[in-house]
């Protein structure tokens, strides 16, 4: 095998590793929120965005992975929860854990819309003037929602449940919009 196999091998073996980290740290978190009457608004999946364009290979990975929660007593207010390992124009960031709220606009049927998967990319990215790392910081709506609430964690804040717990549940729970 020559330097160049042996190089893309263990570059995709580590990023299967980190995938398979990140969901774990998602169904970790997923868990404890169906403990609190929360649950994912989209199954079994992860909200991403890929593209298989030829001319795009940077889009061929998969950007972050994130989940979106609401209760039975109030699907107006969603809950987010999502890893990122790009920015917006897929240039390679520090990893953070997003958390957000989103309060959601009815739709021409009055029921509430539904989240776009891109939601906290966007508000993260787009919607939020001066991003400040383990703050709260508001956003006004666009897109199917009212307003929104968006905190970032370093993932590296991340190392266990306890950890867990305290920098991204408790912060998202505690969180309205």
């Amino acid at each position: 095998m020559s330097d160049l196999s042996d190089s893309i091998k263990t570059t995709f073996k580590n990023l299967i590793t980190i995938y398979q980290e990140t969901a774990n740290l998602l169904e970790d978190a997923s868990s404890t929120l169906e403990k609190s009457g929360y649950r994912c608004v989209h199954g079994n999946t992860v909200g991403t965005e890929q593209s298989k364009n030829i001319n795009n290979p940077s889009w061929w990975i998969t950007p972050y992975a994130s989940r979106y929660f609401a209760t039975q007593e109030n699907p107006a207010e969603i809950k987010a929860l999502g890893v990122f390992f790009v920015d917006k124009n897929y240039t390679p960031i520090e990893p953070l854990v997003l958390i957000g709220c989103f309060r959601m606009k009815k739709n021409e049927k009055d029921e509430f819309s539904q989240v776009y998967y891109f939601a906290l990319k966007e508000a993260w990215f787009s919607l939020v003037p001066n991003r400040k790392m383990g703050a709260d910081l508001n956003f006004k709506g666009k897109w199917n929602f009212n307003s929104g609430k968006i905190r970032a964690v370093p993932l590296d804040d991340i190392n266990d449940q306890k950890t867990l717990e305290k920098n991204v549940i408790a912060p998202l729970l505690d969180m309205s919009c």
